[in-house]
């Protein structure tokens, strides 16, 4: 039986280290990532443009998400923003969850990812299972 893990340590990094998994279910599970990530993608930049108003608006156009295809059997997906952007909104992502920078936390990435989660290990399970099929 196929061995998957996941990783929602951080948000930027949606992994599936795949052990034992059969070469032809790669491509699914590689579909079954980036699917997620743009979830996670579209639902971080919802909730950043409802709570960014004045000087962060453009803070939520600057979240995207890059795959990852390593050669020791990861695959996975950064999700964030992206440095620079408009006004350079993308480089202070990292205050969005900063404590203490006089505004809360918003925490949009961290409830986009939890919001996937389970979408994203049932995905996962179901590439695998079809193959195996």
């Amino acid at each position: 039986m196929a061995s998957i893990e996941f990783d929602f340590s951080e948000v930027l990094n949606l992994t599936a280290a795949i052990e034992g998994a059969p070469e032809e279910a790669i491509p699914k599970i590689r579909q079954a990532v980036e699917i997620t990530a743009r979830h996670v993608k579209d639902d971080w930049r919802d909730d950043a443009r409802r709570q960014n108003r004045g000087q962060s608006k453009y803070y939520a156009g600057s979240v995207d998400y890059d795959m990852k295809l390593d050669t020791d059997g990861e695959i996975g997906a950064e999700v964030g923003p992206k440095p620079g952007g408009r006004w350079g909104q993308g480089s202070l992502g990292f205050l969005e969850d900063a404590n203490g920078v006089g505004a809360r936390p918003q925490k949009s990435g961290q409830k986009a990812a939890r919001k996937n989660e389970d979408d994203f290990q049932r995905g996962l399970e179901r590439a695998v299972a079809d193959v195996l099929e």
